[in-house]
């Protein structure tokens, strides 16, 4: 061969491995790890709160019960549940609505003083008359709800519908001073224009200030506020807008201003303080109205609204869904999505709302009905998680995972099946030889006979390659109710078979209406000889169900099956070598801070905690009912964990803060 000829061959050699490299540069990316929480939903909590009623709302009281409030039963009714939501007081009506006046949408806050504010809104019939306005009142009560005082004015409007006002929703600043958002037609009488106002009350809802104007978008409806306070000292007020250019009908949007600032400029079209919310372009393409917001106990914050997303798309308001988003500290950029209730296509689920309660849950509430129907107020609680953990331990494998002590209460950690309606718990276990998972899938339709049998695909990235595409130190398991397991690793961006799994572990039993796994996977299996405690790494699950002759998945809400970067980090707790301590003094509670969190589990219910620094100041306070807790931490040195049992017992603690 000449030298040319070999020039040649090498040039051409080279631009080859130069596209070879380039296409894999396209395929295969290293992406920053998915942060944020994602909620699971526990479809066993759905409970109906009021037999009928629509625009329910929800607040912890500072006795621990939680409160709801509805427009039911021919005025504002409430009922009350002192065991985190399991159970509930009968409906009691707290103010009877007039002839022709209507109440509608409450809005409940407790003062810091204790004091109790239920907000709703007068909307007169027709015939109208000047003598029934549009309007905004309050009950107050100042013995935790067992009597109340009202109602008392707060706003009125015009005397019909299109120069109304709408919507009420309180929010108490620091200082003390008392806000009440609303929607506001009263100031554009000659036109179908909305604005957001709001008044201040100084004296805890006794009276109240004239209204000032905080958002306006001219030609639009603003509407629906909700305020809350971000952890970076801003008010943040989520409406509905139906003026952003590119978009119909309304987008879940927030306005905002800083608590020093306290609404002294309106917060225009143009305004870089109104946004919408969703981090994700496609996101915005479907409606989102009537929005909510609360804040998790992490202060990333949590929305809801009612929309045509999923298999809704183009469907009206008749048939709209409830959806909840979880967004950053700042309240922007909302993201992994779900459906706490998923409703068939028949169903709907209108002016929803969200609240978060002293175990970290968070309570979804719904106005659930068909299109030809009146509603019914229902609930169900969620779980907001930013990772899974696995404890050490070692279980026994009999495929019940009911006596064995799991790293959470009845193995418990995980919750889905709100999709495919089949309840799915799950939980991880391991020790210096196995990591261990189990599940638990309700299924009065079990198949084990076909190709796409019922089971559930278990991925790992143990190695947080977070990448696009399999990678090496990925791993994927589909556990087959039939009893088989079949295992893939990654390499190279795909899925290889492995045919090495005869050290696995894994035993399935199956019964009329569930079926529950167990699997024991070998550390060798995956690469090391022992637990790699120190790694950083990924989980993901899928649930595969077989329906009326089709297959249906469920996944963790934002993830991607392939892409690792988008699953849940994976924590192995460090218990077994002494880096993170149960208490001593009581060995069914396990407390130990970690990444700036303290983390507290108790296989008995636990009714208060308070965390006091070393001077005896007291940092932090919770009162409430549950068994898991995760409470953000922002001190240093010494402290102590006050811990109050639900039997009474009382258990203490120094702890080092991070």
């Amino acid at each position: 061969m000449n030298k040319k000829m070999n020039v040649h061959i090498n040039f051409k050699t080279s631009i080859l491995i130069m596209f070879l490299l380039a296409a894999y540069n396209i395929y295969a990316v290293s992406k920053d790890p998915y942060s944020g929480s994602r909620i699971f939903w526990d479809t066993d909590s759905e409970l109906t709160l009021f037999p009928s009623g629509n625009y329910a709302r929800i607040i912890q009281l500072q006795d621990g019960r939680i409160m709801a409030a509805a427009e039911s039963g021919g005025g504002i009714s409430v009922c009350y549940s002192s065991n985190y939501g399991k159970t509930w007081t009968s409906p009691e009506l707290i103010v009877r609505q007039q002839s022709l006046i209507p109440y509608a949408v409450p809005d409940l806050i407790q003062l810091t003083d204790g004091t109790i504010l239920v907000g709703f809104n007068p909307r007169p019939s027709s015939p109208y008359s000047e003598n029934r306005k549009f309007g905004i009142r309050t009950m107050i009560s100042h013995d935790n709800g067992k009597n109340w005082e009202g109602p008392i004015f707060i706003f009125d409007a015009q005397y019909i519908s299109d120069n109304g006002c709408w919507e009420p929703s309180f929010l108490e600043l620091p200082s003390g001073e008392l806000h009440c958002y609303f929607a506001n037609e009263n100031d554009f009488t000659l036109s179908n224009e909305q604005c957001i106002s709001m008044c201040r009350s100084f004296d805890k809802g006794k009276t109240w200030s004239d209204p000032v104007r905080i958002s306006f978008r001219p030609g639009s409806r603003d509407g629906m506020p909700v305020p809350i306070i971000t952890d970076n000292g801003e008010i943040a007020v989520i409406i509905e807008d139906n003026g952003w250019p590119g978009y119909s009908g309304f987008r879940a949007t927030t306005v905002r201003c800083p608590l020093s600032d306290n609404w002294n400029s309106v917060i225009g079209a143009d305004s870089p303080n109104r946004n919408i919310i969703f981090a994700n372009t496609n996101d915005k393409k479907y409606k989102s109205a009537a929005p909510y917001l609360r804040k998790l106990q992490s202060g990333e914050t949590i929305a809801s609204w009612q929309g045509d997303y999923g298999d809704r798309k183009g469907v009206g308001e008749s048939q709209y869904d409830m959806f909840v988003a979880v967004g950053d500290k700042d309240a922007k950029n909302f993201k992994a999505i779900s459906a706490p209730f998923n409703l068939s296509l028949s169903q709907h689920s209108l002016w929803n709302s969200i609240a978060v309660v002293g175990d970290g849950s968070v309570i979804a509430l719904g106005s659930i009905g068909d299109p030809n129907t009146g509603n019914a107020i229902k609930m169900i609680k969620g779980y907001p998680k930013t990772y899974f953990e696995a404890d050490f331990g070692t279980p026994v494998l009999d495929g019940s995972a009911s006596g064995d002590t799991w790293t959470y209460k009845n193995a418990q950690q995980v919750f889905m099946g709100n999709v495919t309606k089949n309840k799915t718990t799950a939980d991880f276990l391991y020790d210096n030889k196995y990591l261990y998972f189990t599940a638990r899938v309700i299924d009065r339709d079990i198949y084990t006979d076909k190709v796409d049998n019922d089971g559930i695909f278990l991925s790992l990235d143990l190695e947080n390659a977070c990448d696009t595409y399999p990678q090496k130190g990925m791993f994927q398991f589909f556990l087959d109710v039939n009893g088989n397991v079949t295992m893939k690793y990654g390499d190279n961006n795909n899925w290889h078979d492995a045919d090495n799994t005869e050290d696995i572990t894994y035993i399935v039993n199956t019964k009329s209406f569930y079926y529950d796994m167990e699997i024991a996977i070998p550390w060798k299996l995956l690469g090391y000889e022992t637990a790699p405690v120190q790694n950083q790494m990924r989980v993901n699950l899928e649930i595969r169900n077989r329906k009326d002759g089709a297959v249906e998945k469920e996944i963790i809400p934002e993830t991607l099956a392939k892409q690792s970067w988008s699953w849940m980090e994976f924590r192995l707790n460090k218990t077994e070598s002494g880096i993170q301590t149960p208490l001593s003094d009581n060995q069914n509670i396990i407390a130990y801070t970690e990444h700036g969190t303290l983390n507290i589990k108790s296989n008995t219910d636990i009714s208060g905690i308070s965390v006091y620094a070393s001077n005896g100041a007291l940092l932090h306070q919770t009162q409430s009912y549950g068994n898991s807790y995760q409470i953000p931490l922002s001190y240093s040195g010494n402290g102590i964990l006050k811990i109050k049992l639900a039997n009474g017992n009382t258990v203490s603690k120094k702890i080092l803060f991070p």
